[in-house]
């Protein structure tokens, strides 16, 4: 199959349903008077438009977190949005209408035409349109997931009925009320959509920019990591190394220059990346300095992933699994051994985390000076396991999602410290700031209440 015939196909088809005039940012508006979608090949077409569906929007998650820093000289040029998410201000996604909470809302608008198209075309035994609905739900899953991270207060059982969550939209119709749900019915929703994700996806795919069943798996583990579900989020990362546990042994790629990984290489599962503004990427977004000493020098990681920037002072990362200079936010096996390694260890499984940690370290490590890490104490083990996961997914758009969850958590709280124009700025663990504030244009055309 021509997957670029198909992502051509995919564009048209949503340019056809795109409103020129469209101002909402909560939804997009298609035209009645354009054709719409009505076959099996017409809705795959517009799953496979990259642009919406695997992109991911952490333009906060990576401003605000503390993979790296911006020197003064390249904020000050920044788009507003950047300058004002890198030092946690309220005034951002209020300049572009394609931001944070609009984009993956985009993307949940077209998962709910192509599960209304497959309800109304497609019946109910046939394997290739419930590889549609599999692909459909596991896309608005990953939109909501993406937006509870920067946009919901962190997932706690004991508050979560009552703290506000998102606005949940079940069908594509536009007349629907917007209101504001609740944390708990925002990650039920993921939840739910991943659990029919996991029913109908197939095990293979012809490309890794559709999910499969591997990817509905590693994605439930995702999701439960970040509610602090250990026991599930372990399941599901067993089950999905169960479909594909490769990793690769770092010792036998080259660390020339160019970029050193390949797009979809065989530990990427399901490819997606963050469509972020370039101040947000190398060489302009500059690797955090206590970071980048963190690595020894027998980490491979170390020549792997980052390069000299200009001054030779600084390093820019281009360990991207994207395979270029953007960045990659997909779903990967070593971020999958990372959780399975962190949920054995607060479960117990001493012995079970730390043969994740050390398959991972193997290949990541020069052969003549690995060893294995052992201890019998659950705290170190899980601070070797947090380290591991610090170094290795960094700038994945993750590190903001666990900042949040481990902040709930007094021994591995952090205060975010940064300078920018001389000007020191703080961000404490609990801090209202890692709800970032929803566009004034959806609070003024929906009336949902805005976060503090």
């Amino acid at each position: 199959m021509n997957i670029k015939k198909l992502r051509r196909r995919a564009a048209l088809l949503c340019c056809l349903l795109l409103p020129a005039a469209c101002k909402k940012q909560l939804d997009i508006k298609p035209s009645s008077s354009l054709q719409v979608p009505s076959s099996a090949a017409d809705f795959q077409a517009l799953l496979d438009n990259t642009d919406i569906f695997n992109a991911s929007w952490p333009m906060a998650g990576i401003a605000g977190a503390d993979d790296g820093f911006i020197l003064d000289a390249t904020l000050a040029s920044a788009p507003l949005t950047v300058r004002n998410g890198y030092v946690w201000s309220r005034d951002v996604f209020n300049e572009n209408v394609k931001n944070d909470w609009s984009l993956p809302y985009t993307a949940i608008f077209y998962a709910n035409i192509v599960l209304e198209g497959a309800a109304k075309y497609g019946g109910s035994g046939s394997t290739g349109w419930n590889n549609i609905r599999g692909q459909a739900a596991f896309f608005r899953a990953y939109a909501y997931w993406q937006l509870a991270q920067e946009f919901c207060k962190p997932y706690d059982p004991a508050t979560a009925a009552a703290d506000p969550g998102l606005v949940i939209r079940a069908s594509a119709d536009l007349n629907a009320p917007s209101l504001r749900s609740t944390v708990a019915v925002a990650y039920a929703q993921i939840t739910a959509d991943l659990q029919s994700a996991v029913k109908l996806l197939p095990v293979n795919v012809i490309a890794k920019t559709r999910p499969g069943k591997a990817a509905a798996y590693a994605m439930f583990a995702r999701t439960y990591l970040s509610m602090r579900d250990y026991k599930r989020s372990a399941a599901y990362a067993d089950s999905a190394l169960a479909l594909n546990s490769t990793l690769i042994d770092y010792n036998g790629i080259s660390s020339a220059s160019g970029p050193p990984f390949q797009r979809f290489n065989d530990e990427v599962i399901f490819h997606a990346g963050p469509t972020s503004y370039s101040n947000l990427q190398s060489p302009k977004y500059l690797v955090d300095t206590v970071l980048y000493a963190s690595y020894d020098a027998a980490d491979l990681r170390k020549p792997l992933f980052f390069s000299a920037a200009t001054a030779n002072k600084y390093q820019n990362f281009r360990g991207s699994y994207d395979g270029s200079s953007k960045l990659f936010s997909g779903l990967a096996t070593d971020e999958l051994y990372l959780i399975r390694a962190e949920c054995r260890a607060r479960v117990g499984d001493l012995g079970g985390a730390l043969a994740d940690l050390n398959l991972l370290r193997k290949n990541r490590y020069l052969k003549a000076s690995y060893s294995d890490l052992a201890s019998a104490e659950g705290k170190t083990v899980l601070r070797w396991i947090l380290e591991e996961r610090r170094k290795e997914l960094l700038l994945r758009g993750l590190r903001w999602s666990d900042l949040r969850r481990l902040n709930m958590e007094p021994d591995y709280q952090k205060t975010l410290v940064r300078v920018a124009g001389g000007i020191r700025y703080e961000l404490a663990p609990g801090d209202p700031r890692y709800l970032w504030p929803i566009p004034l244009t959806v609070i003024a055309e929906t009336g949902i209440p805005q976060n503090p």
